[in-house]
């Protein structure tokens, strides 16, 4: 056989071997993407279509039984106050220590007179924490602004001469962030305003003089009193 003949042979075979590898290269494309169809049973397929057709009555069917499940359910109400547009969620934060002055933003800072020597000893026997204001009597000012935690004690030291009475803001759950009408921080749960009732009950200092006073919820502390409302402990 002569050379033209051998090249022209090798040429022939590489040609068809490329060919075949082509066509399968070009089969599996088809069949991963569903381009072949194979031939399958008739009654298989109307078998499949059957089991195929109840399957999908069977599904018809529970997802109508839940439908009416939903219809036939009694209506949620929801509480009137969870729909309230300005509802506030509690939120929890420390709660301030004895002595803590909260609205000096609102009332200036603590007027002190170290010298003195005058007192006011506040014993909060209740079951909710106070800000108590130490008011002056005659010019209204508001002159101290203490925290005082329930069941504890707290000493006003060094309140200079003059004649007093008492405003405290008692609540729970304090969180520096609650609003109050215009005014911010103050208790979220159990929250009231009470003042000292009668002039008879305001406590003048002169000198090395002290008062305890002992908060209470109802009637029956040391001193009457009254409840106000939080824009008259504000102002």
């Amino acid at each position: 056989m002569s050379r033209e003949a051998k090249i022209l042979i090798f040429g022939l075979v590489l040609i068809f071997s490329i060919y075949q590898k082509q066509t399968s290269k070009t089969f599996n494309f088809l069949k991963e993407n569903n381009s072949i169809v194979e031939k399958k049973d008739p009654e298989s397929d109307s078998n499949n279509s059957l089991s195929s057709s109840d399957e999908l009555q069977d599904i018809i069917r529970r997802n109508q039984k839940i439908i009416d499940e939903i219809e036939n359910m009694e209506p949620i109400e929801i509480p009137s106050e969870l729909l309230d547009p300005n509802l506030e969620i509690k939120t929890y934060h420390p709660t301030p220590s004895n002595g803590f002055s909260p609205y000096d933003k609102y009332f200036g800072n603590g007027i002190y007179n170290n010298s003195s020597g005058n007192e006011f000893i506040i014993k909060n026997s209740n079951n909710t924490h106070a800000v108590v204001l130490l008011v002056n009597a005659y010019s209204g000012r508001k002159v101290r602004n203490e925290f005082v935690r329930k069941g504890s004690n707290f000493s006003m030291t060094g309140v200079p001469n003059g004649t007093y009475y008492l405003e405290w803001f008692s609540g729970n759950d304090w969180s520096p962030n609650h609003r109050i009408g215009n005014y911010i921080g103050g208790f979220q749960t159990d929250a009231s305003f009470t003042k000292t009732r009668e002039a008879s009950d305001w406590m003048a200092v002169s000198g090395y003089q002290k008062w305890t006073v002992t908060l209470y919820s109802v009637v029956g502390g040391d001193v009457e009193s009254e409840s106000i409302d939080a824009d008259e402990f504000f102002n």
